[in-house]
């Protein structure tokens, strides 16, 4: 198990084994063709179609905080490219949520009553103008 994590942290060329599985998944342009949940566990699970055998696809699976693949280009641990797609399908949805925090942030701050502005007092409304006077009045002239 050492060794898998070592394979994914391991930098080359200033890249993860990850983010290397990411750019070759962005240059393929392989899409997610389902998604839903593993019958036996109740794990998530994407299909991936098979860059190297078309008609065949590949389930990724997340197993904890990891993604599983049972193809050939992740048999020794390596992070392969359905990982990838994987893994920009999951970045997209996470900055689209952050997105979405940030603005609903936004509108409870402005939903929120200024300070210069306090609602008016009962005494306040008893001396307006026209509360104390009794004068017949018309907005036509």
């Amino acid at each position: 198990m050492a060794k898998r994590v070592a394979a994914k942290s391991a930098k080359v060329n200033g890249q993860t084994a990850i983010e290397r599985a990411q750019a070759r998944a962005t240059a393929a342009g392989l899409p997610i063709i389902g998604r839903g949940w593993r019958v036996s566990d109740g794990a998530l699970a994407w299909a991936v179609p098979s860059q190297s055998e078309p008609g065949k696809r590949h389930m990724v699976v997340l197993v904890g905080d990891t993604l599983l693949c049972g193809c050939k280009g992740s048999a020794n641990g390596r992070v392969c490219i359905h990982q990838g797609v994987v893994y920009n399908e999951l970045a997209a949805e996470a900055r689209a949520w952050q997105a979405a925090q940030r603005t609903q942030t936004a509108i409870q701050a402005a939903a929120k009553p200024s300070p210069a502005i306090t609602p008016r007092s009962d005494a306040d409304r008893a001396s307006a103008p026209l509360a104390r006077d009794n004068r017949p009045f018309s907005i036509w002239r």
